[in-house]
């Protein structure tokens, strides 16, 4: 349905959103409407021979796709916007992953492996290679992996590089590329990928099978990024495999706000990339509605100092505002002390509520001194962004379930519930499934299930304890194509005996 939300937009905002003749980038400021202009871009597209399945949107949060999805649906129809193909790169990309699996060696029932998943399985690669943890820290190990990754370079490529290679020996980590081989190895015997695993596999999908691309190509008509300052060589080069030939690409971020490459982000990718896309028409969004006068001009101070950036004057329309306040303090006991003291003296002096304050830390190893500082003065508090619903154990350890039922060749899966609730598994035999499953290249539940063909030494008790795992699994498989997942849920919270474990735990306490 037609509407006048082109007429909320400045003439900057406009041009971006009208303009779809080639390569676009918009140069965002902070507070700029970036968010606006790319969903009523996507509406605009909509209204002017586009269908929504011709659209790829690419963000960097599942929030911001929902947001930008919801609002577009107020513009053209919910019916409509249901059908675009709009998400995180991750979750975009395990979607074609999942329809084209049988292209790289996988079924479309792949696991994907969470951090602490890639980290467990790590773990126990560095255990059975005989390396020390302790020079040899998982989480080093998957950063130079997770690096690697990013960069598009494969367990091979990274063995053949002579710099990664003199990296990691003067990190006194030579082994790498080894763990990396072993590593990848075993996430494609067990059927899973971890997330660095989606972008670079789809890459290697569409850089393998010029069918697989084309196909993609024709049905992706214009492609639209998010926050590009903070995309990776993968997802630089995936978005280039899709709009090279076409060139109906619009890539929104700003230079000035690319914080994340600790995390592989490469703001080469922004600011090259009108040599990259020749014809590319570049848009400055620099009103910010957001702040005022006085914070835009201290940042833009800031900004100006970078050696390379590319140029705007960021300005504000609102008041002067107050000026910013800056203050040091000898350590971080006395910085929270200073916060605490600023929250009650405007308390008294302007009559605030608790809940006009917010304060803002870098890391959550942060939080406890402010709540220190907050507990002796008796103030209440609430801390956002504390362990997921999905990171609880006991939720896991449900998920987990679910994961081998799915695709019993899961490694992690395996190990998590293979004793749990405990059932007289010990690591002893866990290790020797995983020797024998290691030896001779295939998943830990095919060597339960075949132990004498695996050469898997055990005696008949723990063979039977075993067994008994397996049919409880093969159980599950077995009626999970009669039952959703809340009855199939239930059943493996009944029958595995989770519910007396947990109601074992839980009692106590009430």
């Amino acid at each position: 349905m037609k509407t006048n939300y082109l007429d909320e937009l400045n003439n900057s905002q406009l041009e971006a959103v009208r303009y779809n003749d080639g390569p676009a980038l918009v140069i965002a400021g902070a507070g700029s409407g970036k968010t606006r202009v790319l969903t009523y871009k996507i509406a605009y597209l909509l209204e002017n021979g586009y269908e929504p399945w011709n659209i790829l949107a690419l963000t960097f949060t599942n929030k911001a796709a929902r947001e930008m999805k919801d609002r577009i649906g107020r513009q053209v129809g919910e019916q409509r916007a249901r059908y675009l193909w709009m998400g995180t790169f991750h979750s975009v990309f395990s979607r074609i992953l999942r329809a084209e699996a049988s292209h790289i060696g996988f079924t479309s029932q792949f696991t994907i492996y969470d951090t602490a998943d890639s980290k467990s399985l790590l773990r126990s690669i560095i255990k059975e290679m005989g390396l020390d943890d302790k020079t040899y820290k998982t989480g080093m190990v998957q950063a130079r992996i997770s690096n690697a990754k990013n960069h598009l370079v494969s367990p091979t490529g990274y063995a053949a590089n002579k710099e990664a290679y003199e990296a990691d020996v003067a990190a006194r980590v030579p082994a790498v590329r080894d763990i990396y081989r072993r590593y990848w190895d075993r996430c494609r015997q067990a059927g899973a990928m971890d997330f660095d695993d989606l972008l670079m596999n789809t890459y290697l999908l569409f850089n393998d099978h010029p069918d697989v691309l084309a196909r993609y190509r024709n049905q992706f008509r214009y492609v639209l990024v998010d926050e590009y300052q903070d995309t990776n060589i993968a997802q630089h080069s995936i978005v280039l495999q899709l709009t090279k030939e076409n060139q109906r690409v619009c890539v929104v971020g700003d230079d000035a706000q690319s914080i994340y490459s600790f995390r592989g982000a490469d703001i080469e990718n922004i600011l090259y990339f009108t040599k990259i896309y020749p014809n590319t028409r570049v848009f400055k969004l620099e009103q910010n509605y957001r702040s005022t006068q006085t914070i835009v001009c201290a940042a833009n101070s800031l900004i100006e100092k970078n050696e390379r950036q590319i140029q705007k004057e960021v300005f504000s329309e609102k008041e002067q505002g107050e000026p910013i306040g800056v203050f040091q303090a000898y350590s971080d006991m006395e910085e929270g002390e200073i916060v605490v003291n600023k929250i009650a003296e405007l308390r008294r002096e302007k009559d605030y509520g608790y809940a006009d304050f917010a304060i803002l830390y870098r890391t959550n190893a942060q939080s406890r001194i402010f709540e220190e500082a907050l507990r002796k003065r008796t103030i209440p508090y609430k801390i956002y962004g504390g362990l997921s619903f999905y990171q609880r154990k006991e939720i896991k350890d449900v998920i987990a379930y679910f994961r081998l039922v799915v695709n019993p060749s899961d490694e992690e899966a395996f190990k998590r519930i293979i004793n749990y609730p405990a059932r007289g598994i010990g690591e002893t035999t866990v290790g020797k499934i995983i020797a024998a499953a290691t030896e001779n290249e295939t998943s830990l539940w095919t060597v339960i299930c075949e132990p004498l063909t695996y050469g898997l030494v055990i005696n008949k008790g723990t063979h039977n304890k075993l067994q008994g795992f397996r049919e409880l699994i093969e159980l599950f498989i077995g009626t999970q194509g009669d039952k959703n997942a809340y009855e199939l849920g239930t059943d493996i919270i009944r029958q595995s005996g989770i519910i007396n474990d947990v109601c074992r735990i839980l009692l106590p306490r009430i």
